[in-house]
């Protein structure tokens, strides 16, 4: 086992409050603590994009054992697989070979799944929607133009992010896309949208608290999670676990040290690859 660098140590103990730990178990102790103060929680393993077959294959049998632990555990905790996890280079079938396997004993085992997206494939997300106990987690824009496209969905978990956030959407444009996801989505969950839209959203009165589950991650602020619960809002909180964290702190972390550590960290991944 090759020694951390100091670089790797330092951007761990920035982003050691953003995840669980880098196991299985850390994932699971969180998700029980979540529950016990009334949270939700939603797991997702960090993992590369798969550089051949047998790491997608490995991937998806964590992500089996993962389901089987949380219905063990009696766990109120959904499971998040970003599909790209599942394959190596655009190999469909074995996508679609490793998906059927987590929908099944998801099923089988009666955990909640969400499948993550990159975009809109609509005909990916009308089989997955075939099955119960899935939904889909795309960005606020694939959402709203695919519940336009084929009408009503099951379960949505809209995605917002820096990159959206960067779009600068307007509160009324924003509120009618909300609008209109809410309507048509059985489900609804809000992940990590920006406060300048979260807070208007849980006043009181609003009708948000009801059709929707509003996810932060667990860097969030603790007061303004408790904030949230307090104005009647059902909360989730993200719970991701693994070694490969260092792309996750990328794009979820805000922090700029932060990101020009982990920039460097990953550019000396890819050096070592080549």
């Amino acid at each position: 086992m090759k020694e951390e660098s100091l670089l790797e140590r330092i951007a761990y103990r920035l982003v050691k409050k953003h995840i669980s730990g880098t196991t299985m178990s850390s994932a699971l102790s969180k998700a029980k603590e979540l529950n016990k103060r009334n949270l939700l929680a939603s797991i997702t393993f960090l993992a590369n994009k798969p550089e051949n077959k047998a790491k997608a294959k490995y991937v998806t049998t964590t992500y089996l054992e993962l389901i089987r632990q949380v219905s063990r555990h009696g766990l109120r905790a959904s499971v998040h697989v970003p599909l790209e996890q599942l394959t190596y280079d655009g190999d469909t079938e074995l996508e679609q070979e490793n998906e059927l396997a987590i929908r099944e004993t998801a099923r089988k085992y009666g955990v909640f799944v969400w499948f993550e997206l990159n975009g809109l494939l609509s005909e990916q997300i009308q089989s997955i929607e075939q099955y119960r106990g899935c939904g889909v987690a795309l960005d606020e824009a694939s959402a709203v133009e695919y519940l336009k496209k084929y009408g009503n969905s099951k379960a949505i978990k809209v995605i917002f992010g820096e990159a959206n956030t960067k779009k600068n959407v307007g509160k009324k444009a924003g509120d009618r896309n909300i609008d209109y996801i809410c309507g048509k989505a059985g489900n609804t969950v809000l992940s990590h949208m920006p406060e300048s839209r979260l807070w208007p959203m849980l006043k009181n009165g609003s009708k948000y608290k009801k059709s929707a589950i509003f996810e932060f991650g667990m860097g969030y602020s603790r007061k303004k999670v408790n904030k949230a619960l307090k104005r009647g809002a059902r909360v989730s909180l993200s719970v991701p676990f693994g070694k490969d964290w260092a792309g996750y702190a990328a794009n979820n972390v805000s922090e700029g040290y932060m990101r020009f550590i982990v920039g460097n960290l990953l550019k000396e991944d890819n050096k070592r690859g080549k």
